[in-house]
């Protein structure tokens, strides 16, 4: 496998079928609805999720109506945590469009993200399969509590790495776990097998939200497409600002405590935050936690490495998304 679009390039067929069936879904006879609801859609990203259940599912047996449902329905509620994520946020720009809060209203976007929410739990029961369902329900919720626990660090910058990596393990590599274990689970893989794949899922999914956290310190909005420094000015404490803070020399830390309001109740501006992202990149902790990422992914690989597959090629894809994972730009 060379690269990530060769991964991609072995389930094509599916991916085609998951979009086919989620614009399906999500048409309305109310020409507003329909709208909005389709232009969301169009923010939902690199279809990663939907790429690793697939090529877990070929990996280990083969691809089912089941694999196709499981797939469309987490890519749903992927896009609908992404306008909820730009409404907290208050981001402008997703995927190099404006974001629904921004082209509408916050309003909108949040009623946006609960129908995709809701046909997405609609899709999950039209098999009848609760363990599917139950899983994909436990991942939504860590998601849900994730998110909330960084809210309730907002301008605590004490908090440690390991409070930073408990939070991520819950926001972020639910789904990337859950994608991987029902691309197992729907295979008809036993117990020991999804299980691999499930912690598979979980690591990358670690490792995919730290490069997404220093993305928004040294990313470029023309690549990234989306709006950058939201962290900064929303004074969440990620993993960047927590290692910054640690090993910053008693000079630097005065300035910096200035300029992220520590002890008050008020945002970031945007030249503060411009400063803070650039004091953080020429500090050396954007290379020291994609050190960090990269070990994450390698043994996230070797985990999988060694799985006597049904499909050798899909799992040489996984292990092209999951290096990816650590040199995206967007």
């Amino acid at each position: 496998m060379q690269d990530v679009k060769d991964a991609y390039s072995l389930i094509s067929d599916e991916l085609g079928a998951m979009n086919e069936m989620a614009s399906k879904l999500m048409s309305d006879v109310n020409p507003f609805v329909d709208d909005v609801v389709r232009y969301g859609l169009q923010l939902g990203g690199k279809r990663l999720r939907p790429a690793i259940l697939f090529l877990t599912a070929r990996g280990v047996g083969k691809i089912t109506e089941n694999h196709i449902r499981a797939a469309t329905a987490i890519e749903l509620i992927h896009t609908a945590t992404l306008i909820h994520d730009d409404v907290l946020d208050g981001a402008f720009i997703r995927r190099h469009l404006a974001t629904i809060n921004f082209k509408w209203n916050p309003h909108v976007a949040v009623l946006a993200g609960d129908i995709l929410l809701t046909k997405a739990m609609e899709l999950l029961t039209s098999n009848n399969d609760i363990q599917g369902f139950k899983r994909i329900s436990i991942a939504c919720r860590q998601t849900c509590e994730g998110e909330l626990l960084q809210t309730g660090t907002i301008g605590n910058f004490a908090i440690s790495q390991d409070d930073y990596m408990n939070i991520i393990s819950r926001k972020t590599a639910p789904f990337l776990a859950c994608s991987s274990e029902l691309g197992a689970y729907y295979s008809k893989a036993n117990q020991k097998t999804v299980e691999i794949f499930r912690q598979f899922g979980q690591q990358i999914g670690i490792a995919f939200q730290m490069i997404d956290d220093v993305l928004d310190f040294n990313g470029k909005t023309d690549t990234t497409g989306k709006t950058l420094h939201t962290d900064i000015l929303n004074r969440k404490p990620t993993l960047p600002l927590i290692l910054y803070l640690q090993k910053a020399p008693k000079k630097d830390l005065a300035e910096m405590t200035k300029r992220l309001n520590v002890g008050k109740k008020k945002n970031i501006n945007e030249t503060n935050a411009e400063w803070i992202a650039n004091r953080i990149c020429q500090s050396g902790v954007v290379e020291d936690i994609q050190r960090l990422a990269g070990s994450i992914i390698d043994s996230a690989i070797e985990s999988i490495s060694s799985y006597c597959a049904v499909d050798p090629q899909a799992i040489s894809g996984l292990t092209a998304i999951a290096k990816f994972i650590t040199s995206r730009k967007n």
